[in-house]
């Protein structure tokens, strides 16, 4: 697969599951920076799973997922969507951004597939860098990734 350009971000339609409404508008005017026009945005696991299930599911281009969110979790969401028949549901790209950093969750979302797996809070760069990972077929096996301009001191998060 190429690498993404600038106009893949673009034309790039994300779905946003994230809880927390200022987290949410802040993504968005990353995004926007960015460079990418299309976020559709939910706060529950429930509504995403329907706007991604129903009949503009096919359409997104990479899922961006809190862990911790109110009902159902993220992790429950993409072992769900994984679960899907079709090749579409096993490959579509999963970024978990969340304020989960330990390493027992992170062994426990990995093997479901993920692209990236974002500390919160992250900055556009990180997050531009995930979203073309994930658009060019990345599959995460590294450890969880801090933003290095936001958490800053090195070891804070133990890893």
């Amino acid at each position: 697969m190429t690498a993404p350009t600038a106009n893949s971000l673009k034309t790039c339609r994300i779905l946003l599951i994230e809880d927390e409404r200022i987290i949410r508008e802040v993504l968005h005017r990353d995004f926007a920076m960015i460079g990418v026009a299309e976020v559709d945005s939910y706060s529950t696991a429930e509504a995403g799973w329907e706007e991604l299930t129903g009949r503009k599911g096919g359409r997104f281009d990479v899922v961006i997922v809190d862990l911790v969110l109110p009902g159902a979790s993220g992790q429950v969401l993409i072992k769900n969507l994984r679960s899907l028949p079709g090749p579409r549901a096993k490959s579509l790209p999963v970024i978990v951004l969340t304020g989960e950093n330990s390493p027992e969750t992170y062994k426990q979302i990995e093997p479901l597939g993920i692209s990236s797996y974002l500390i919160k809070p992250v900055s556009a760069d990180v997050l531009k860098a995930a979203v073309e990972k994930a658009l060019s077929g990345h599959l995460a096996r590294t450890r969880p990734t801090p933003s290095p301009a936001i958490h800053a001191k090195p070891g804070l998060f133990g890893f």
